[in-house]
């Protein structure tokens, strides 16, 4: 029995049972699911494609929308079968998973563009819209990979978007194994995080949220990994640090936050000097190539007028706070969802619960104050405390963009917050199960 579960903790196994659960989830998914099943379909497949042929950073036109804000409108030309995302199914990813048993009806007419003759036009134009320009171009370079090589060997549209969707799923899955990997302990639960079916679907679809949950994944296992060390952190592993500092800036900037967990690491390994060089290179990279892009080229949607609600919520802050309060808890009543995504959340919860309460049991010593407790536990706190300020700034984001605050009563839910956003949070759990610190603060202990 021993033996059993050395293995089941073990780096190849757990890596094993991830590939076999994730490749089995993608498949169905992209057998079943139609690659414009998903959300935001005017936004994902065209900002894929818009990289994969050179067009991100296309020329934008400043406007003003229905509600009085600035946007940015690009347009890039191409292939109308395409630019036009026939079929496409602007649905949640509850319903697309959904869609993958008891069948995508949207599926057939997204593949009959392969029946089209093609075209070359511009989008957007009066009837198709266009919205590639919402994240930084970059964030899709794993889906442009796979459409460049389906456009080089000449494939119908339908199976360029599905070569799309699989060079995706490939980056996850080589992403999910390095984080496997880097995990001193607890290998077998960031394996399970990994291949939950909410997170397997965006992993293989178009989107970028699977890409977000393998940064955010790599992340805290390259923190517990740190931790682990019995040398200081060389140059090179500070740059590592701040390259995904960047790049989850760059996906959505909340999801960075966790990288603050980084200046949380003990002096034993990491020194101040080091700390200042990764906030260094984490600023560089995000101010030379981010911020021109989002200043020049980046455009948000909004239902409503940002400005003006930016107004209330600072001439009402309490108020404002009290809304976020209430959408979190609200978030965590997993409202209209079927049951099986809320037995799923359950179960994580639980486990969540018990792999918490075994590493207290494993690192309590006689008699312990609460200040010695969170001295030793504080990745722990941390842990928590990032994961709320993430929830706490989509959900702050998804209030000023999607909902009018000046009308909203005071114990009105937000409207627009989507569950998926939480899933780039669930390794920040992992934190404090992995990294127990001493009461000098200098000498690391790992979670057994």
């Amino acid at each position: 029995m021993k033996h059993v579960a050395h293995v089941l903790k073990g780096t190849a196994c757990n890596i094993f049972i991830f590939l076999v659960l994730f490749a089995l989830q993608a498949c169905m998914f992209i057998v079943q699911v139609g690659p414009l099943t998903i959300p935001d379909p005017d936004m994902h497949p065209l900002s894929t494609y818009a990289l994969a042929t050179g067009q991100s950073l296309n020329p934008v036109a400043k406007g003003k929308d229905a509600h009085g804000n600035t946007v940015k409108q690009q347009s890039i030309e191409g292939d109308s079968r395409l630019l036009t995302i026939p079929g496409f199914a602007n649905v949640l990813i509850v319903e697309s998973i959904s869609r993958a048993t008891q069948g995508d009806s949207s599926r057939e007419t997204q593949q009959s563009a392969d029946d089209v003759m093609a075209d070359h036009i511009v989008v957007p134009d009066g009837t198709h819209t266009n919205r590639s320009n919402a994240y930084f171009p970059l964030d899709y370079l794993a889906q442009a990979i796979g459409l460049k090589i389906a456009m080089l060997v000449n494939l119908p549209p339908y199976a360029q978007w599905q070569a799309a969707r699989i060079s995706n799923s490939i980056l996850y899955a080589i992403m999910g194994c390095f984080a496997i990997a880097l995990l001193p302990r607890w290998k077998s639960l960031m394996a399970l995080l990994l291949v939950i079916p909410p997170v397997a679907f965006v992993a293989s679809s178009l989107m970028i949220d699977g890409m977000i949950v393998a940064l955010s994944a790599c992340m805290v296992a390259a923190i517990a990994a740190a931790a682990e060390g019995k040398h200081l952190i060389s140059l090179p592993h500070t740059a590592v640090f701040g390259v995904l500092a960047w790049a989850l800036a760059c996906e959505k900037l909340p999801y960075a936050f966790v990288a603050v967990a980084v200046l949380f690491l003990p002096s034993a390994v990491m020194t101040v000097r080091r700390k200042l060089e990764f906030v260094g290179i984490a600023a560089v990279l995000t101010g030379a190539l981010y911020l021109p892009w989002s200043v020049l080229f980046g455009s948000s949607l909004a239902q409503v007028d940002v400005s003006h609600n930016v107004s209330v919520a600072l001439s009402h802050p309490i108020l404002t706070i009290g809304k976020i309060v209430h959408s979190m808890l609200f978030l965590g009543t997993f409202a209209y969802l079927p049951t099986w995504y809320v037995a799923m959340a359950a179960v994580l919860g639980l486990v969540w619960l018990v792999a918490v309460a075994y590493t207290v049991k494993q690192h309590w010593t006689g008699q312990v104050t609460l200040a010695s407790w969170a001295g030793r536990h504080r990745f722990l706190v941390l842990g928590l405390v990032i994961a709320a300020a993430e929830i706490a700034a989509f959900v702050l984001f998804v209030g000023l963009t999607w909902n009018d605050l000046a009308s909203m009563s005071r114990f009105e839910v937000f409207e627009g917050i989507q569950g998926r956003y939480a899933l780039p949070i669930l390794p920040v759990f992992l934190l404090g199960l992995v990294v127990v610190d001493n009461r000098n603060g200098r000498q690391p202990a790992l979670a057994h």
